[in-house]
């Protein structure tokens, strides 16, 4: 009788820690609460002066555009592997568009290389900083 008190302690504690272990590894949308009858936008965006101030003009052009704002991630220059924030970007099928702030050349070629693996079928825009690319 005392052994089945133990097995049952040691099963609800197991199932417990399983529950709570799968709800923390869950990808989350930034606290972000999606209403199934919007569309949203999301934003990667350098985490630069530049990043930060084309991210304000992506925002005005989605709210422009009917568009909810949603995530926005911030990658640091020489970023090669993309996909995880893509990812996270992503991960709400409400999100149809995806804009893209890029600061080098170099960058466009490591983004599509991470788009590559995505279950995402909406829309891509991108923005550049004229300056950095000498044009």
């Amino acid at each position: 009788m005392k052994n089945r008190k133990i097995i049952y302690m040691a099963l609800s504690v197991s199932i417990i820690l399983a529950l709570l272990s799968a709800g923390c590894s869950l990808i989350t949308g930034q606290g972000i609460s999606y209403d199934p009858a919007k569309r949203y936008a999301a934003f990667l965006v350098p985490n630069s002066e530049f990043g930060k101030a084309s991210l304000e003009a992506m925002k005005k052009q989605c709210t422009a555009d009917s568009l909810e704002i949603g995530p926005v991630e911030y990658y640091t220059a020489g970023t090669k592997d993309f996909e995880p924030a893509l990812k996270k970007l992503t991960v709400s099928k409400q999100i149809t568009v995806v804009c893209i702030n890029f600061s080098s050349i170099v960058d466009i070629s490591n983004i599509k290389q991470s788009m590559v693996n995505l279950d995402y079928t909406g829309a891509f825009r991108y923005t550049t900083d004229q300056a950095k690319l000498g044009q």
